[in-house]
């Protein structure tokens, strides 16, 4: 025997006695363990159960909020668990995913679309804005605009007419959209304008692109409302406001719509979605926590320029000239609101604040770089 395997021999001895001198032949070849960090892993593979579009990084960021002192398996090493589990990978570069469910009362999701380019009599063309509750298919406004493209409209006059809407008819739970502005973007993080919704505790569902049969209430409505109005019979935008306010009122109050009975005397929970909202509930109410949880999903990828930035929300953050022209992954850790920059096999790399995130620049509708808004 070699002095090592002595040495060894004699320090089980003296530590337990005759029982340690034998070879112990159960203990050979591979066996689970269940250690602490067998727990950690197992632990990380229920967060991926429960939650099937995180990966493994920002599972790892999500348990270092729940173990801040404790030594964590590396993220590629929840990926290579993730496997052996056959987990299936989660999807890069994605946006969270809804668990879309039909409405199943009034108000619990209201359906937003906007036309645009329809001519009047006088050839001049208008956009509207229109929102339909799902499941009573009551159209609860229209908000005419006298611009022929609804892109020239302006973020911040859609959220002026919103404000009115909450006010009126109180918040919804969920707000179903397409992918269009400026709600929507051919981007892969949230717009100026959803980011404030979140915020208003209202969730986001961005329906698939060129699948508007998923938005089939208010895309329906759109026809029969410009059949019902007649745009093409008004001189002007006031006039053609006028008609529509009275055509929406028609059909939520006294077009038949089940047994003769119209929606308004169908469905008494319509009169009010019981969401409070004005601009002094908004202002004490208004939810930072929800709008970084919400980004804290998404996975962003960004290949590294020649001077070894990328951008987020049109603002550049330095990962390091070494890294130029690879491809690196981004994610908002919701505790810091700060990104995360890491690289292919999930090691950090860089951290930023998010200084776009914060209350005043969403609620301002400010998170990009934009011209200061027209007084």
């Amino acid at each position: 025997m070699s002095l090592r395997t002595v040495r060894r021999l004699y320090r089980n001895f003296a530590q337990r006695g005759e029982k340690a001198i034998p070879p112990r032949y159960d203990c050979c070849g591979p066996h689970p363990s269940r250690g602490p960090r067998q727990e950690l892993l197992d632990e990380a593979f229920q967060l991926r159960l429960q939650h099937p579009t995180w990966g493994a990084p920002l599972i790892h960021i999500k348990m270092r909020h729940v173990h801040p002192r404790r030594v964590l398996p590396s993220p590629r090493t929840l990926q290579r668990w993730f496997e052996k589990q056959a987990a299936p990978p989660a999807p890069t570069g994605r946006r969270p995913v809804l668990a879309v469910a039909p409405a199943e009362r009034p108000h619990e999701v209201w359906q937003m679309d906007a036309v645009e380019k329809t001519p009047l009599a006088t050839g001049q063309g208008i956009s509207w804005l229109r929102i339909v509750d799902e499941w009573t298919g009551a159209v609860l406004d229209t908000k005419v605009f006298d611009h022929s493209s609804f892109a020239s409209v302006g973020t911040w006059a859609v959220q002026t007419q919103l404000r009115r809407v909450f006010s009126r008819w109180g918040r919804p739970e969920r707000f179903c959209v397409d992918n269009g502005t400026p709600w929507g973007s051919c981007g892969d993080l949230p717009t100026d304008l959803a980011l404030w919704l979140i915020g208003l505790e209202t969730a986001m569902i961005w329906n698939p692109p060129r699948q508007p049969q998923k938005n089939g209430k208010v895309e329906r409505s759109q026809g029969v409302g410009q059949a019902w109005a007649e745009p093409w019979a008004c001189r002007s935008a006031s006039e053609l406001q006028q008609r529509v306010r009275e055509m929406d009122r028609i059909q939520r109050e006294e077009y038949p719509h089940r047994d003769g009975r119209s929606r308004w005397s169908l469905f008494p929970e319509l009169k009010h979605s019981g969401r409070d909202y004005d601009k002094a509930w908004e202002q004490r109410h208004w939810n930072l926590e929800m709008v970084l949880e919400h980004v804290s999903q998404y996975l962003l990828t960004r290949r590294v320029d020649r001077a070894g930035k990328i951008s987020l929300y049109e603002q550049n953050y330095y990962v390091g000239k070494q890294h130029q022209g690879t491809v690196v992954a981004v994610m908002l850790d919701p505790q810091t609101c700060g990104w995360v920059i890491l690289d292919a096999e999930g090691r950090e790399l860089r951290t930023h604040p998010a200084d776009q995130l914060t209350r005043e620049r969403i609620v301002c509708l400010q998170v990009t770089h934009r011209r200061p808004k027209p007084r």
